[in-house]
């Protein structure tokens, strides 16, 4: 008995233990109650799907989701079935009760459906009321559109019903979201072709529809993640409670917001018959543009070759072999049409494709012509006679100053500097430094000003537009150029202006900058990358005062509190953005407060998602190290000196040096070397005390033979003797040279002895055509340099001998290909071959498994590491 009474004290202890933990361990519990669009959809109705599947991936830990909504049912049939009665006896004291009906009770009494209205309200008001009984707090929800489009004007298919779900919240003093409101909107910016991909539209042949199903009332996937985030987003808007447990972007994400908006893009972008319609071919456009930049910085920084496919896939079905672009016509004049020859260029530069040239030729010889202002600043577009608008600087300047240094057409430069004085000249605002978004140099416009000619409000993206497009033009601007300082100064003036303008309290901006108080007026997704991306690349480059840093901080803060939702596994969508604005044109367009205001307000709008793809990649790469003190990085281009000519007939040094683009170059090293904070400079005279005086790091790569140059410049002793003497004092030297018959190794070897290193005069790891694996190098655990590296390639190397004060870092088949010296202070780093050229770096030739662009990371972190501190 004694052991029985035991084990049943023991037995209650557990249980009333557990019991406690239960209470205490209680999740928050959301109940929804609702027809088939909230509902929870069967395997065999995929991919259908209701917004509350979606909806429930939304929040954290804290909260557990009960669906009970279900296809078909109304608000009385939820009562007859017992349904109502199931929530009811759930409900516990802060559930939230979500509840949306109105589909199905709509079609009660066809044909006169209004008839029903007052039982619905009856119905709605029972729920609310019996959610507050138990203490649980009541939303009602209006239902959403249906898309139903007539000569392009979508129609309201629920009469009254929403208005009831109002009507019924206000009366009993409960928050309601207005669904019918908000999907309308969302279906009127995408319009009758984009917002079918919203919904379940599916060509024959699916496995659960196979005779295919246009359904404009049902989701599918995409679509319910998109209303979700519509919920969502109103319940922070409208301060509920609840949205304090909703899930932050990245919280659970595996990849950084800059991929996870990547992958939304190519998902969800571009979906719309302008197009995918294979006999018109796709539609060219400068949002697109704007888009597949962003992408191309993404692989940039990732060197994942899917970014840089889908930027070549797009490019290619707009360009033929020939250099002609489908869709675009010059006489047109539409400067926005010019936005895309970055992409086209920077294919190019990566592949040598001459179509790609040939295309960029067509979109020069546009502007060549384009008409201008008397004083010379090209018109906005054709049908804008005599405007200039700030958006135009940034389609076309960028482009212009890249095309120019291609073609070496050195009287663009100064062209350009004066389209961004023009424009400031005519749009900048004295007393606040702002720029209006539009200039009419004739005074007729309706929306000009007319003393001035300026539109009359600072719009928050034509501002953004103009900030990135300085930033981006200094990127091809010759650094000895003297109007460079000119696209400097407009620079500061225009980020000191936009610094003045942002919002306190969330870190971003409003659409209209300078009048965040008044009605109407909201933080704007797009403009607010914008400034983000600009201000972070001009702290970087050095244009701005690094005072910038922590406005810079909270804005991109900003950016991920106020528009960047979660949207799935590893995929972010960008909500807040609007979906166009501009000045005159046929369905006038005044320029007044209440015109910005009016235009529709959307999610995942492909300029926003542009611009914070830009943003996300600028922050990623390049701020971790931003607070620490920079290091400059020297590569020579004296030892290695080839040319090649270039397209306007000169000969121009080549071959891997770090603006080369190409397989040759070493534009992804450099990169890399400048997220950790490096400053890169090249050097064109011999390796000396009195040249590497600034230098960190010195790299000498493949010196050159007479085979790769007429007169090459060899290694001396005293030039030896002078590298030795830099490294010695705390140098950090570099020498990726070559295998025997294309790197000259014997002079260049009075360097290495005298750091304990011989190259020898081989050729090893030699590979026959793409038979990649010839050239792999496994990387054993414990190496002090590769660390996590597993796997990389290196073809046709030279192998090293070492001797004390040297030693193997790496060995293949016997033979050290990898090694290092302590010399004095410094240090010295060998391998014999170019190893980290963008052809193995930049993700498009290698295999997956080959690791060289984690390896390239993995040095550079390494020799920085080396770097002596004063």
């Amino acid at each position: 008995m004694r052991h029985r009474f035991v084990f049943s004290i023991l037995t209650a202890i557990l249980i009333f233990g557990m019991c406690s933990f239960l209470v205490q361990e209680r999740k928050k519990t959301i109940w929804m109650m609702g027809d088939s669009t909230m509902a929870i959809k069967a395997e065999n109705k995929h991919p259908e799907t209701g917004w509350g599947e979606a909806f429930a991936n939304l929040f954290n830990e804290n909260i557990r989701i009960e669906n009970h909504a279900k296809n078909g049912k109304s608000t009385q049939s939820f009562i007859r079935e017992g349904r109502w009665d199931s929530v009811y006896r759930g409900i516990q004291a802060g559930d939230y009760v979500f509840i949306q009906f109105g589909h199905n009770d709509q079609k009660i009494t066809k044909p006169n459906p209004e008839l029903f209205i007052p039982q619905y309200k009856a119905n709605l008001a029972m729920f609310v009321k019996g959610v507050k009984e138990k203490k649980g707090i009541p939303i009602l929800m209006t239902p959403i559109a249906r898309r139903h489009f007539k000569d392009g004007q979508l129609l309201e298919t629920h009469g009254d019903y929403p208005n009831a779900v109002i009507r019924v919240a206000d009366s009993l003093g409960v928050d309601y979201i207005d669904m019918t409101k908000k999907t309308s909107q969302l279906l009127r910016s995408l319009g009758d072709g984009a917002s079918k991909h919203l919904f379940l539209h599916l060509d024959k042949g699916h496995v659960n529809y196979p005779n295919g199903v246009e359904d404009n009332t049902h989701l599918n996937k995409s679509g319910a993640m998109q209303l979700a985030n519509i919920v969502a987003e109103s319940l922070r808007e409208q301060h509920i409670a609840l949205a304090s447990d909703l899930k932050r972007a990245s919280s659970s994400a595996t990849l950084p917001l800059s991929e996870q908006m990547a992958h939304s893009a190519m998902e969800k972008l571009f979906q719309d018959n302008s197009f995918t319609d294979s006999v018109k071919g796709p539609k060219w456009t400068y949002d697109m543009g704007v888009v597949l930049e962003g992408i191309a910085e993404v692989w940039r920084n990732t060197a994942d070759v899917q970014y840089f496919n889908y930027v070549q896939q797009w490019m290619d079905r707009f360009v033929m072999e020939d250099g002609n672009i489908r869709n675009y016509r010059a006489d047109e004049y539409n400067i926005d049409h010019v936005k895309n020859g970055r992409s086209l260029l920077m294919l190019y530069e990566v592949t040598g494709k001459k179509k790609y040239l040939d295309a960029s030729h067509a979109l020069f010889n546009q502007l060549k012509t384009h008409p201008r202002t008397k004083e010379g600043g090209f018109w906005h577009k054709k049908i804008y006679p005599y405007q200039m608008w700030l958006d135009g600087l940034y389609m076309a300047q960028p482009f212009y100053v890249q095309y120019a240094g291609i073609m070496g057409l050195p009287e663009i430069y100064e062209d350009a500097v004066n389209q961004f004085t023009y424009m400031e000249n005519h749009a900048r605002d004295a007393r606040t430094g702002l720029l209006y978004h539009g200039w009419d140099e004739s005074k007729k416009e309706r929306w000009s000003n007319q003393k001035t000619g300026a539109s009359a409000h600072f719009w928050a993206r034509g501002m953004g537009w103009f900030a990135m497009g300085l930033v981006d033009v200094l990127d091809y601007f010759p650094q000895d150029h003297p109007k460079r300082k000119e696209l400097i100064a407009i620079l500061q003036r225009t980020m000191e202006a936009v610094r003045k303008v942002q919002d306190p309290k969330t870190g971003v901006w409003y659409d209209i900058v300078d009048l965040p108080s008044r009605a109407g007026n909201y933080v704007e997704a797009s403009a607010s990358s914008m400034f983000v991306y600009a201000m972070a690349k001009s702290i970087r480059k050095g244009y701005i005062s690094k005072t910038y840093q922590k406005s810079l901080e909270r804005a991109y803060q900003g950016l991920l509190n106020e528009f960047v939702r979660p949207s799935g596994d590893d995929r972010v969508d960008l909500i807040k953005v609007v979906a166009v604005s501009g000045l005159g044109g046929k369905k006038y367009r005044d320029g007044s407060f209440d015109y910005y205001m009016s235009e529709p307000v959307v999610a995942n709008d492909p300029k926003g998602v542009g611009a914070f793809l830009l943003a996300s990649a600028e922050m990623e790469a390049f701020h971790a190290n931003s607070k620490q003190k920079s290091f400059q990085v020297v590569l020579d281009n004296y030892y290695n000196n080839e040319y090649k000519k270039a397209e306007d007939g000169s000969m121009r040094p080549y071959h891997y040096l770090w603006d080369g683009q190409d397989n040759n170059g070493f534009s992804f090293l450099g990169r890399v070397f400048e997220e950790h904070g490096a400053e890169l400079k090249t050097l064109r005279e011999a390796g000396a005390k009195h040249n590497l005086k600034d230098a960190s790091i010195y790299i000498i790569v493949d010196p050159d033979t007479e085979k790769e140059t007429e007169r090459p410049n060899y290694m001396n002793e005293q030039q030896a003797n002078e590298i030795a003497q830099w490294v010695k004092q705390g140098g950090v030297l570099v020498l990726l040279l070559n295998d025997q018959g294309n790197c000259e190794l014997e002079k260049t070897n009075l360097l290495a002895q005298k750091f304990g290193l011989q190259f020898q005069l081989d050729s090893k790891n030699r590979v026959k055509g793409r038979n990649f694996e010839e050239g792999a190098i496994i990387i054993p655990e414990g190496n002090e340099v590769l660390k996590t590296t597993k796997k990389i390639y290196v073809k046709e190397l030279s192998t090293i001998s070492v001797e004390a004060p040297a030693k193997a870092l790496l060995k293949h088949q016997d033979d050290v290909v990898m090694a290092t010296t302590k010399y004095g202070k410094g240090t010295v780093f060998a391998l014999g071959d170019p190893w980290l050229y963008n052809e193995y770096v930049d993700g498009r030739k290698l295999p997956a498994d080959f690791q060289n662009f984690h390896a390239a990371q993995e040095l550079v972190s390494w020799l920085k590491e080396q770097i002596k501190i004063d």
